[in-house]
Formats: structure tokens, sequence, C-alpha cells
């Protein structure tokens, strides 16, 4: 399979908003044209959709069969809101009303037809960018150890941890190959390894052991027991359970230890010391003991930070969630930034045949070098597995909604900028 080039992939992001933002600025030109009386009747509508429809000629089927569903779902959105509002405001009101979230929806349709530059000039001030930048801060943060990406994470952690712990935990993880798994690749966290977890913070801060710390003698690191946490496990990690072990420790910031032992790596109790979750205790003996007082958070964080400062060797299921959840991100920001709460088509843009056409590209240009720097041809064209992500990421919505608010804030800030220069 060829690599696509960026000019490859913009004009199909291009290609299906270039051909919705036409249909909503020439309903909109209809509805400011239309008599509000007329409006009383909801045929008027299905009379001007069904004209449009014949005027309109295009080329290529799947242009036109999308053009053909997304003009009538807007024209089905106006009649339910006519029919919902016309015996309780008057009609001049539902008219504005009306015009005003066409005008919201086609602001939306320029901001994300122009995200970006097809040569990338400027790209540093183009939204992509910008929100591409903004959202990896929180999320994937880049730096120069691991310790440096914790640090970043960590700062936003009391507001947005349960959108950092989402991206780690791709909706795909049945499709990796349990079977034969290639332990150059970094997965995401599987429910399995988020059990591991669980059980590694409660067995170091309910009951650890205490031996000797490798790089400093006088200290004594909390270690547990190897087989108290994987046992359970050994059979859904991988057929080699031992490698399968030893890399989801590293992951996680811990080591093995003659063979039976969980510890912290050195790098790691660093980290550990630096937030207060080792604290220190002097034993009789003059050794300083360090006690565990950490949660899953803080293993979790550390697998983020690891996943990002190696993110040239991440899975193909982890990749495309991870890809997919940025362009969502962005998309849903966009809307958040241009279209009111009440904004009636804001249904158009979240439904799943919209977002098929647009999202999908978007994911592969926020992977190049310049923005993730992720693989891009790890990203699956089955429509079938994006449908699969579309719906799954719908439903996490929850766990999103504060950062998607932030970023909508955030475009506000640079259309300021941009607005002041």
């Amino acid at each position: 399979m060829p690599r696509e080039k960026w000019t490859d992939i913009l004009p199909r992001y291009m290609t299906f908003l270039s051909h919705m933002r036409p249909i909503l600025r020439e309903t909109r030109r209809i509805i400011e044209g239309l008599d509000p009386d007329l409006l009383m009747d909801i045929e008027v509508l299905d009379k001007i959709r069904e004209k449009e429809e014949k005027r309109s000629v295009r080329k290529v089927k799947a242009l036109s069969e999308f053009s053909a569903m997304y003009r009538r779902n807007v024209y089905e959105i106006m009649k339910d809101f006519v029919i919902k509002y016309r015996e309780k405001i008057p009609m001049i009101d539902i008219k504005d009303y009306i015009i005003d979230f066409l005008n919201e929806s086609v602001e939306a349709l320029v901001i994300l037809q122009n995200i970006t530059n097809p040569d990338q000039a400027n790209l540093r001030d183009t939204y992509l960018y910008r929100l591409v930048k903004f959202i990896e801060e929180i999320l994937l943060p880049r730096g120069n150890s691991i310790l440096n990406i914790y640090n970043k994470l960590i700062e936003y952690t009391p507001d947005y941890y349960e959108c950092q712990r989402h991206i780690l935990k791709p909706h795909t993880h049945y499709r990796e190959d349990l079977a034969h798994p290639d332990f150059f690749m970094i997965p995401g966290m599987n429910p399995t390894v988020y059990q591991i977890v669980n059980n590694i913070t409660s067995l170091y801060n309910l009951d650890p052991s205490y031996g000797e710390y490798p790089e400093q003698e006088d200290y004594e690191l909390p270690m547990i027991l190897k087989n108290d946490v994987f046992l359970p496990y050994i059979d859904s990690i991988a057929n080699a359970e031992e490698e399968a072990i030893e890399n989801i420790a590293e992951r996680l910031g811990l080591r093995i230890i003659d063979g039976i032992f969980l510890a912290p790596k050195d790098d790691f109790v660093d980290l550990l010391l630096e937030h207060n979750f080792l604290r220190e205790n002097k034993q009789s003996d003059g050794k300083i003991r360090l006690i565990p007082q950490f949660s899953n958070e803080t293993l979790i964080l550390y697998y983020l930070s690891f996943v990002s400062r190696r993110r040239g060797f991440l899975s193909k299921e982890l990749i495309n969630w991870i890809a997919m959840n940025f362009a969502f991100l962005i998309y849903m920001g966009i809307l958040n930034w241009k279209l009111s709460d009440e904004n009636i088509f804001y249904a158009i843009f979240k439904d799943l045949q919209t977002n098929e056409k647009v999202l999908p590209y978007l994911m592969k240009l926020i992977c190049f070098p310049n923005y993730l720097g992720l693989d891009k041809t790890k990203i699956r064209d089955s429509v079938q597995y994006r449908k699969e992500i579309f719906n799954f990421i719908g439903a996490q919505i929850d766990n999103l909604k504060d950062l998607i608010e932030a970023i909508g804030l955030y475009c506000e800030k640079v259309d300021k900028e941009r607005k002041n220069k």
C-alpha cells in the first residue's frame, strides 16, 4: 500500500464538507425568503426539498446519496421544530430561530473546511495544529523523559483524569492478537490490565514486603509477590507469560527482582518521591524504608507517559483509538464553539453518517509528524470498524465533556488572536 501524502488525504477530508455547506447556505436563503406563515404548513418544506433535490445533480453516486440524505435530514429537523413550537411561539420567531441555527451551522462548517492549509504554510497558526497541540498537552504530551511527561500529565489530572484514562482504554482491545503478541508494540489497557493495576495498588498499599534497593543501599523498596498479581490472569495475558509480565510491569514503572518480586524501577522511585506517592520512614537499623501511598491513577499515568514517550511503537488498535479521540474532540470542540446548545442541527453534525465521512480523514491528518506523529498507515479503512469506534466514543462522551467545552473556549481564544493580528 503506497504511503498517503498530506495532499492525498486533505481533499478527501474536504469532499463531503464542501457539499454540506452549500446545502445549508441554500436552505438559509430559501427560509429567509419564505413568508413565516407558510411555515405553518409543513408540506411547504417537503415541496421545497423535493424541488431542491431535482435541481441538484451529482455525478458521483456516493456524493449524490450523501447530499440527498443530508438535505432530507435538514428539512426533517426544521419540520419537527415547526410542529413542536408552532402553537407556542409566533411563526416569525420560529423562522428567525431556524435562520440563526443555520447561520451557526454554516459558520461551523467554514471552520471545519478551513481547519488547515493545503500546502501546510503557516501551519502553527492553523486551527488543526493549535487544537492538536492543546489536546496533546493534556492527554499525550511530549517530553524528553517519562518523568518530564508524567509531570505534564499530572498538572491536568485534577480536571481531566477521566479523559487521560479514557485515551488508554481502546474499545477494540479484543482485536489485539493475544496468542501471538508483538512485545515490541505497546497496546492500550484492556480490562485485564486494568484489573492488574487495581491489584498492584491494593497489594502495595495494604501489605507490601520490603527489600534491598539495588541502586541505593541505604534504602528499602516496597515489594509485592509477582504471582500474587499475575497468577489469576496468566492465561489471558499471552502465551509467552514471563515476557508478557515483564512488559506489563515495565509499562507500569515496575521491575521484577529476584524473579519473584515486583518493585518500582529506579526512575519511577524518583517520580513517586517527588509527588509524595512514597514517603520515607527511617528504621531502627538506620535504613530508610519507602512506604507506598499511591492509587490506580499513579500507575495509569505512568503507563500513559510510557505510551506518549514511545508513540512510534504503539499497536494498531491504540493508534486508531487515540487518533479517533483526537479527531472527535477537535470536531466536537469546534461545534461547541460555534453552535448554541439549543441548535436544532446539532444532531446532523453528530450523526454517524456525517461522522464517518469526515472524521476518518481528520484522523489521518492528525497523525502526520507535525501533529501527533503516529503511524497513519495503521489507521483502518474499514467502515464497520469505524462505526464501532464512533458508537463507543459517543457512548463515552461524559468522560470527554469537560475537555470538549475547554476546546470550545480555546477555539474562541485562537479566533480572537487571529483577528487581532
